[in-house]
């Protein structure tokens, strides 16, 4: 740990073990055949959060499930190397009971705090909140083969969603009013400026895709300055 940031080694994964193992429901995610390796710098907060988290996505393969999969605000923290900070995880998974019951023996308590919708779970260590959304990975438009393992500590690895998906997903959320607020396409800018390997031509239907044409990379790269 150097100056108040953690590191953690970041993985792409070509699809061979567990989309071969796993269920067909539900995100899978592969796990061997690294071809690609990198050290990644971020807040400390964000990687103890993440190896509180680690355990609970290992426990519910090892039982049988497919891998959790990371999005929302903490997978766009992930991408951005804590340029975006978040302070709740959303997690997709169709065995929610399953996941929960596993988050609760860790020592995450249901959601009890004053302000807080009293959903999902948090850590009373970190005060992260952790919540299961539901139905498959981006309504399943997405390409799982695309989802980045984290090795977080001793093996133990987190499924993050493809950062092509969260930059659609952003701008899809962006376009979906009309008052468009600026924070989600200042979301996907610094996804689309800081992520390193993205594929423009998936991006570019992805993000047709998620805003019914309205916007396209072009609208992004020259948002992005």
């Amino acid at each position: 740990m150097r100056n108040g940031r953690a590191f953690l080694n970041v993985f792409a994964i070509s699809p061979l073990s567990e989309l071969a193992q796993q269920a067909p429901s539900g995100p899978s995610c592969p796990t061997s055949t690294m071809i690609e390796s990198r050290q990644m710098a971020y807040r400390k907060e964000f990687v103890e959060a993440l190896r509180l988290l680690a355990p609970a996505f290992e426990r519910l393969v090892a039982a049988g499930q497919p891998r959790p999969v990371l999005v929302g605000g903490a997978a766009v923290e992930f991408y951005t190397g804590s340029a975006v900070v978040s302070g709740d995880f959303d997690v997709v998974t169709e065995a929610q009971d399953a996941f929960e019951a596993i988050l609760l023996d860790l020592g995450f308590v249901r959601e009890k705090r004053h302000g807080r919708l009293l959903r999902g779970l948090y850590h009373p260590d970190l005060e992260m909140g952790v919540e299961v959304v539901s139905g498959r990975l981006f309504d399943g438009a997405c390409d799982e083969t695309r989802i980045r393992l984290v090795d977080i500590r001793d093996g133990q690895r987190i499924a993050m969603a493809p950062v092509e998906d969260l930059i659609a997903d952003r701008m899809g959320q962006y376009c979906a009013t009309k008052a468009r607020v600026p924070e989600m396409l200042d979301q996907a800018i610094k996804l689309y400026q800081l992520a390193e390997d993205v594929d423009e031509s998936y991006l570019d239907r992805r993000i047709q895709d998620e805003t019914q044409n309205e916007y396209d990379i072009e609208y992004l790269k020259a948002a992005s300055g």
